[in-house]
């Protein structure tokens, strides 16, 4: 590729450019959006947009500050260069950069198949989200990465599967940055004669959202009054109401659907289950804790990095082997294979929770609402000192700072 010249910026406040899509309305997207509201006044920084169009409701936060900062990587204006005319588009793109006097590239994401042509003398940084579990071996996997000048990810498992399962070289600079959340106002009160279990997210089965009702009916045996709130949908949920009948449930859980207040969900519960079986980072589970909920996780992936065991949750390590739940059907099963362990610090085969175990740590917080609150105040404390928006702000520019200066 072609070497460009690029006028040199203050390294407090370098010129990013974001290759991101905003099509969507998924974590990358509305953890970019946060960034770029807060921030988008602060410091020079602009979108190379990855697709066509912004999500309804994510363009709003794009308004104020759109002129001149949102690019297309595509053609100019409303010109899109058909790919049939790669050479075309190169040279649009390079003009683009220069024009803009990008300092660097920092991919959100997108791990292949990049829409943008990187020039040879320009830093590029991965920000690893949660495609490193999913892509495929292909030799445009390890260019990208050998071409890469340093990686953010925002969890240390996310580093570690690009270490280990794709051999990222660990001389490569990188950083672990945690998703950011807002501490809300309400909280979690956890009062006596009542505990609410929770579940959100997608219906699907690597977020196993069977083994979250296997370990309510197991609490349920000792705990009569425990009730059992889900908040999502997807391709399981008739399969997760016929089982819930079938124990004599039907009473005790609800099945919310998709949830407007999400806010009013997470502060009416007294615990939170995210039994997944792959969960790069867990954004459910920092929301549940951002509203003062303890929290039961396995110790997979990204999960055990938010959920400290004994103080603001459980990490219960995932022994039993998945096909168990085979027998509510061959939908349960399907999902990816290999995630993280961090007890091994290996790439290792997806298990899951035994329900005996989580029941009985959660029938100890059914009994005690005053360990709830207390375990629950740790939760908000944690995200408030380690999880917001200014650090996080702070952290992604100070790297791409230091990335830049290496290459000066």
């Amino acid at each position: 590729m072609a070497r460009m010249a690029v006028d040199k910026q203050d390294l407090s406040n370098p010129r990013i450019g974001h290759l991101v899509s905003l099509k969507n309305l998924g974590g990358i997207e509305r953890y970019f959006t946060r960034y770029y509201a807060r921030f988008a006044a602060e410091y020079d920084q602009h979108i190379l947009k990855q697709t066509d169009g912004i999500h309804p409701l994510l363009s709003p936060y794009y308004k104020q500050h759109a002129a001149g900062r949102i690019h297309s990587i595509k053609g100019p204006g409303i010109i899109k260069i058909p790919r049939a005319f790669p050479g075309l588009r190169f040279r649009y793109q390079k003009a683009l950069l220069v024009r803009l006097r990008i300092e660097a590239i920092l991919v959100w994401g997108k791990i292949v198949n990049h829409p943008l042509s990187f020039p040879d003398n320009m830093p590029v940084v991965h920000f690893e989200r949660g495609s490193a579990w999913l892509v495929n071996d292909q030799p445009a996997l390890h260019t990208y990465l050998k071409r890469l000048d340093g990686a953010l990810c925002n969890s240390h498992a996310a580093l570690r599967m690009l270490h280990l399962k794709w051999e990222l070289s660990t001389d490569l600079p990188s950083r672990v940055l945690y998703n950011s959340i807002e501490l809300p106002a309400n909280h979690a009160v956890h009062p006596e004669g009542r505990f609410r279990l929770g579940f959100a997210g997608r219906l699907v089965p690597l977020k196993a959202p069977m083994v979250a009702l296997e370990v309510f009916a197991e609490l349920k045996t000792q705990h009569p009054h425990a009730e059992f709130w889900i908040a999502g949908e997807g391709a399981l949920e008739d399969t997760l109401r016929k089982q819930a009948k079938q124990w004599g449930l039907e009473d005790s859980v609800r099945f919310c659907g998709l949830v407007d207040d999400m806010a009013s969900f997470y502060s009416s519960l007294d615990a939170f289950i995210c039994p997944s079986w792959r969960e790069p980072f867990g954004n459910v589970a920092q929301e549940a804790l951002a509203y003062g909920v303890p929290t039961l996780v396995g110790a997979v992936d990204g999960l055990a990095e938010q959920v400290r065991d004994g103080d603001n949750g459980a990490v219960l390590s995932p022994r039993r082997e998945r096909r168990e739940l085979g027998k509510y059907g061959q939908a349960c099963l399907q999902g990816p294979d290999e995630v993280y362990s961090p007890e091994q610090d290996a790439i290792v085969q997806a298990g899951i929770l035994e329900p005996e175990e989580a029941a009985r740590v959660l029938g100890e917080w059914a009994e005690n609402p005053a360990l709830r609150r207390e375990m629950g105040a740790k939760a908000r404390t944690r995200i408030r000192d380690e999880f917001n928006i200014d650090q996080y702000g702070q952290q992604l520019v100070g790297f791409m700072s230091e990335v830049i200066a290496r290459r000066r």
